[in-house]
């Protein structure tokens, strides 16, 4: 038996269609949102469908998301779409999956994590708890269960450890031959936060900007979507532009647009080759402890180390 991720894994279509052959309605559902690459847009950019394995057999699934079908909530993150087949059902193999999402949220921090269902007696088995009653989006009455994550003991060192390593797994696998240039102008590769995030680009966007956000996308990716352009360097506005990360009260906006200047005017490879060297003469974790605030001369800075 093996746990592995849908968006990063090596043969998503064959995972997809074992999906399909789960006969319950939601398990349906999951598979149309994933056909449709909706499934982000409805539960969060950080959605990951877990899937235990049995060699090319898929065992069990549930999705781990800011959200589930408790929307709209301030309760986060979700555990939802929990399938067993039936032929391996009785030997509670649900439980590593639901083992795996909890080692996640204790890596990120969270206090509890929660389940939507119409189910009694099947989630107690595995440490939740009821909340509360609550309606889900179709208008009806949804059971909430949650199960605590941060009392200190051997449980939650458990999670921690398998949640570094899981996570640093799904991080490496989400970056593999993606552009690595942030959509405002960042590099994602030099981001202090990169080992916890696959990049924007990526079917694993942490982005700590992007999660201020409803459902974790920044306003700098919707916009250079709808225009249709590779990132905000492309864009005729970007000079006057007070989007998402541009906003002013924002104290990285300065050296976040310095950087999209410099795309625009020189490209990306030399970009990341002007990163590079910052790194290699200063020790800083946001480039605005080195571009400053202002934007020309940030830019200015940049093109020293060309």
């Amino acid at each position: 038996m093996e746990i592995i991720e849908y968006f990063t894994s090596q043969n998503k279509e064959h995972w997809l269609n074992e999906i399909k052959k789960s006969d319950w309605e939601a398990g349906q559902f999951l598979y149309q949102l994933l056909c449709e690459n909706r499934l982000k847009d409805t539960v969060g950019a950080t959605a990951l469908v877990l899937m235990l394995t049995d060699g090319d057999h898929l065992v069990s699934f549930c999705t781990f998301a800011p959200l589930d079908d408790i929307q709209p909530t301030d309760l986060t993150p979700w555990i939802g779409f929990a399938y067993t087949f039936p032929k391996y059902r009785g030997h509670r193999y649900l439980g590593l999956l639901l083992n795996y999402a909890e080692s996640l949220a204790t890596v990120m921090g969270r206090e509890y994590i929660y389940i939507s269902t119409g189910h009694t007696g099947l989630y107690e088995k595995y440490g939740y708890e009821f909340f509360k009653l609550d309606k889900d989006i179709g208008g009806g009455d949804s059971r909430v269960y949650r199960k605590a994550l941060a009392a200190d003991g051997p449980d939650k060192e458990r999670r921690y450890e398998n949640g570094n390593k899981w996570k640093a797994g799904i991080v490496k696998n989400a970056r593999e031959n993606v552009d690595m240039t942030a959509y405002c102008g960042f590099s994602c590769n030099h981001c202090f936060l990169g080992e916890w995030c696959g990049g924007c680009r990526s079917v694993f966007n942490c982005c700590s900007y992007g999660t201020l956000f409803e459902k974790g996308k920044c306003p700098n990716i919707d916009c250079c979507q709808e225009k249709g352009i590779d990132g905000c360097y492309d864009c005729g506005e970007l000079n006057v532009c007070t989007k998402g990360f541009y906003q002013p009260d924002n104290d990285g906006a300065g050296a976040c647009k310095a950087q999209a200047l410099f795309i625009r005017k020189y490209g990306k490879e030399k970009f990341f080759h002007v990163h590079d060297k910052l790194h290699e003469m200063y020790d800083f974790k946001k480039t605005q402890e080195v571009l400053g605030t202002d934007v020309e001369a940030g830019l200015k800075i940049l093109e020293k180390y060309l």
